[in-house]
């Protein structure tokens, strides 16, 4: 992976983002990888220039034309670019780690240097210096695998690249007016047909790999048998969130009550259907930005965002609801019912942090368990957890 392993589409390369579509359906943080590989090996195309520097510094000698030393100032223009281009983006990456890089500049300078390098190809291979076509052709030929490497991420747009450096050396060779060289015509369709294939090849192994990676993710974050996430999951969910205080969030610990007995009575296979059950009965009642989680055992968590306290506490009842006010349809006909109890704590007013948010949800259970069971409450003061409390679902302030 290189430096830039993200990048993004601005406003002019969005005009011809069709250019750079994979080749099939991928998620936006892979589109971001795929676009950061054309940034990519950088020095592989700063000698690429150094090379058809030095073809158009020995046309320039051969023969003394002005054309050979305009080309030759172009290409050194062009170096310059690029160059300048690839510090840029390098003080953008040290200054700014967490900055997204745009495509367009790197991709526009690519698209001008193998249009210029088609041009020296034509006007080299219409005239009849035989050292020059040999080098030439040389050039072209050990350009093809320098672009096809370093822009496979976006297959169409390698292809241009390619087309823009052979075409117009296949009709200089035909304006030379040297007749074998036509054969040089016959030859480009097989050599284009494999020119894709090989950036074909390359780009679908890379979508391979990527789906590989995000499936691997996939079963690493998420519970193997409800398909919530899991703590390793819900951990990363939380890594990514960072608390502001103008925006709330809640965080609800839940642990099922009489699943232990559930288990004893019928086996861990109706267990494990029970919980399969749970947590298609929590995501009922959650919204589809809302994270949920099973934490082990018959233990979740819900985090919620942008939602006042005071609306917490009638979610955390109807989470209570759902959970048991109906029996579980188990296997070979039984049905068994469980409770649950719920602890929560609210971001910024029970705390600063969602580490210390977890540990006050956390908190909260202990006391809604030990109050009684059935019950929700919130992170507060202990004096109120310690009053008898009924499991009708209705949330208490635990006192802590």
């Amino acid at each position: 992976m290189n430096s830039y392993s993200r990048a993004r589409l601005g406003g002019a390369a969005s005009i011809v983002q069709w250019l750079f579509r994979p080749s099939g359906e991928v998620s936006a943080d892979d589109r971001a990888f795929l676009l950061g590989q054309l940034l990519g090996a950088p020095a592989a195309a700063i000698m690429g220039s150094f090379c058809s520097l030095a073809v158009t510094s020995v046309a320039l000698l051969r023969s003394g034309g002005s054309l050979y030393g305009f080309l030759l100032a172009l290409e050194i223009t062009l170096m310059a670019a690029r160059l300048v281009d690839w510090q840029r983006r390098t003080r953008l990456s040290r200054s700014a780690p967490e900055s997204v890089p745009t495509i367009d500049t790197s991709v526009a300078l690519s698209a001008v240097w193998c249009t210029f390098q088609g041009a020296l190809a034509f006007v080299i291979m219409s005239s009849d210096d035989l050292v020059l076509c040999v080098l030439s052709a040389t050039l072209v030929m050990a350009m093809i695998g320098p672009i096809c490497a370093r822009n496979y991420a976006a297959p169409r747009f390698a292809f241009l690249l390619v087309l823009l450096c052979d075409i117009p050396f296949v009709a200089g060779a035909v304006a030379s007016g040297e007749p074998w060289l036509t054969l040089i015509v016959l030859l480009t369709p097989p050599f284009l047909l494999g020119t894709m294939q090989i950036i074909t090849t390359f780009h679908r192994s890379m979508l391979g790999t990527l789906s590989a990676h995000a499936n691997m993710l996939r079963l690493a974050q998420h519970d193997s048998l409800t398909g919530i996430l899991n703590r390793q999951g819900m951990d990363q969910a939380l890594s990514q969130i960072l608390p502001h205080h103008d925006r709330q969030m809640a965080m609800i610990c839940i642990d099922l009550d009489g699943f232990k007995q559930v288990n004893d009575r019928y086996g861990h296979g109706a267990g494990d259907v029970l919980l399969i059950e749970v947590a298609e009965r929590l995501k009922g009642q959650l919204r589809s930005e809302d994270l949920l989680a099973r934490m082990g055992g018959d233990e979740f968590m819900v985090v919620v965002r942008d939602m006042s306290p005071r609306q917490i506490g009638p979610l955390a009842d109807r989470l209570i609801s759902a959970i048991s006010r109906y029996d579980y349809d188990l296997q070979d006909g039984t049905s068994a019912r469980v409770g649950a109890s719920i602890g929560f704590a609210c971001l910024p007013e029970d705390a600063t942090t969602t580490v210390e948010l977890r540990l006050r949800a956390d908190e909260a259970l202990y006391a809604a368990k030990g109050a009684g069971k059935g019950v929700g409450c919130r992170y507060g003061t202990l004096a109120a957890a310690a009053a008898p409390l009924h499991s009708s679902g209705r949330t208490k302030v635990a006192q802590m």
